[in-house]
C-alpha cells in the first residue's frame, strides 16, 4: 500500500476484557498496536512475536559477560597462565551456547528454561 494512503473506515468490535488483554499482550510482543495486530491477523498475516523483554534483558547481560570473558581470554594469552586461559575459553563457549539457545528459543516463541 502507498505510504500516503490512510485507513478511513472503522468497524466496531466487541470483546470480553480478557480477550482484549490477550490481544493487547500479543500485539505488544509483536511491537504492534492492538488495532494493527487485529487487522494483520484478520487479513491472513501472521504477526511474529519479537524477543520477549526478559529474553532481551538476558541477552544483553550475556553479551556483557561475553565481552568481559573475551577481554580475559586476550589477557591470558599474554602469559598469565594456560590453565586460566582454558577456563576462560570454556566459560566463553558456554556463554556463547546459551546466547544461541536463547535466540533460537525466542524465535520459536518458547520461554527460556
Amino acid at each position: 500500500m502507498p505510504a500516503t494512503r490512510c485507513h478511513t473506515t472503522t468497524k466496531l468490535l466487541r470483546l470480553f476484557p480478557e480477550e482484549l488483554a490477550h490481544i493487547t499482550a500479543r500485539a505488544e510482543a509483536c511491537g504492534l498496536k492492538p488495532a494493527r495486530f487485529i487487522r494483520e491477523a484478520a487479513l491472513g498475516q501472521s504477526p511474529k512475536a519479537r524477543h520477549h523483554a526478559e529474553t532481551d534483558h538476558l541477552l544483553r547481560a550475556l553479551a556483557r559477560i561475553g565481552r568481559r570473558l573475551e577481554q580475559l581470554e586476550r589477557l591470558t594469552r599474554t602469559g598469565l597462565g594456560t590453565a586460566l586461559a582454558k577456563h576462560v575459553a570454556h566459560a566463553r563457549a558456554e556463554q556463547y551456547a546459551l546466547v544461541k539457545r536463547l535466540m533460537r528459543d525466542g524465535r520459536r516463541g518458547r520461554s527460556p528454561r
